[in-house]
């Protein structure tokens, strides 16, 4: 009992100390403000903090006025949520801090009904706007999110997947109303093909690539097996024509695919997983979509023969979706856009935006 009042005290005497430093927080000499009347920021979780990130990046202040008992909320909760009062120099906390002209987003604006445009409007997206997916937190907050990668070079004509594939886990999705195939589904689906290759780390991966011997493979890096580094994961992915798109816990949505797509990898997609995207993927266009695990047999029949020049096309298709809706810039651009306009927002709550589902 007593340990435990010692390191409540402790960590009162923290928080305190950080209040008092996040305060001293003054405005960058810029034009562009947002200023943050949220308060439903725990529903969101690793969502909000990436929606502010964005601003940050865009070049914004973020003006995000608050009390100690707000701070002490957000810096112990969710670890991405408490990034947003952790890093150094993101926040404007101080009320005396108040821009002239700025944008403003409140609780009104947003809704964590993130699917119901898929499940009960026939995907109609003309009022709304759907703030996308994006990287892992992690790259945002450690900035290698945009680490230069070299996007000509010569490329392995094979699909890559990458991330865990725990069993537990990753099963929690049929227990859903999506339709995708679970990613261990996929993953032993894959298992069973005459080209699947596990790979044990990135030597192994780049000694077959030197070798030639990585052409027309279903490569897989399982995490149990082949430990990618973050900083590492947009360069490794640069190497090959197609990435798998597996879908995440609860949701077809996994940053994965974002991080492909952000090296000009295409995606190779379920039905479901592209048209939950925003804007939807297109066949053959910005990606390869497939309907089910019968129709993966035959896209796997053709994938490795489409010609170079189509490939070509396909890849700047994919690095200009990137650009025009994935980026923190085009991002808030659009946010900003769908707020003048009074469009409602949606933005990922993850497994409360899938309780909404009915």
């Amino acid at each position: 009992m007593i340990k435990k009042k010692i390191e409540q005290v402790n960590r009162l005497i923290k928080d305190v100390l950080a209040f008092e430093k996040i305060k001293k927080n003054t405005p960058e000499d810029t034009s562009k403000a947002v200023v943050v009347h949220i308060n439903n920021h725990t529903l969101y979780h690793r969502f909000f903090y990436l929606l502010l990130k964005f601003y940050k990046l865009a070049g914004y202040n973020v003006y995000y006025p608050m009390d100690f008992a707000k701070f002490r909320n957000i810096r112990n909760k969710e670890r991405y949520l408490s990034l947003l009062v952790r890093e150094e120099n993101f926040l404007i906390v101080n009320t005396k801090y108040q821009p002239e002209n700025y944008i403003e987003i409140t609780d009104e604006m947003f809704s964590p009904d993130y699917f119901s445009s898929y499940f009960e409007n026939e995907n109609r997206t003309d009022d709304v706007f759907h703030i996308p997916m994006s990287f892992h937190p992690f790259m945002y907050h450690y900035g290698i999110w945009n680490y230069e990668v070299d996007l000509n070079k010569k490329r392995c004509n094979s699909i890559f997947c990458y991330g865990n594939f725990d069993a537990q886990a990753y099963l929690d999705i049929k227990r859903t109303e999506f339709s995708v195939i679970p990613r261990t589904e996929l993953l032993s689906y894959f298992k069973n093909q005459q080209n699947f290759i596990s790979l044990s780390g990135k030597l192994e991966l780049f000694e077959k690539i030197k070798e030639g011997s990585m052409e027309r493979k279903y490569a897989f890096a399982i995490k149990e097996h082949f430990a990618l580094p973050m900083e590492d994961v947009r360069e490794t992915l640069s190497y090959f024509n197609f990435y798998l798109c597996c879908p995440g816990v609860v949701m077809p949505l996994c940053h994965n695919v974002i991080e492909a797509m952000s090296v000009g990898t295409i995606p190779l997609i379920q039905k479901e997983y592209a048209e939950v995207m925003y804007p939807n993927l297109v066949n053959k266009v910005n990606a390869i979509i497939f309907d089910d695990i019968g129709n993966l047999d035959s896209i796997l029949n053709e994938v490795f023969d489409i010609s170079e020049t189509e490939i070509l096309k396909m890849r700047k298709n994919v690095l200009q979706y990137f650009q025009d809706n994935l980026t923190p810039d085009s991002v808030v651009e659009h946010i900003n856009e769908s707020i003048k306009n009074k469009k409602l927002i949606y933005l990922q709550a993850e497994h409360r935006s899938v309780k909404f589902i009915r």
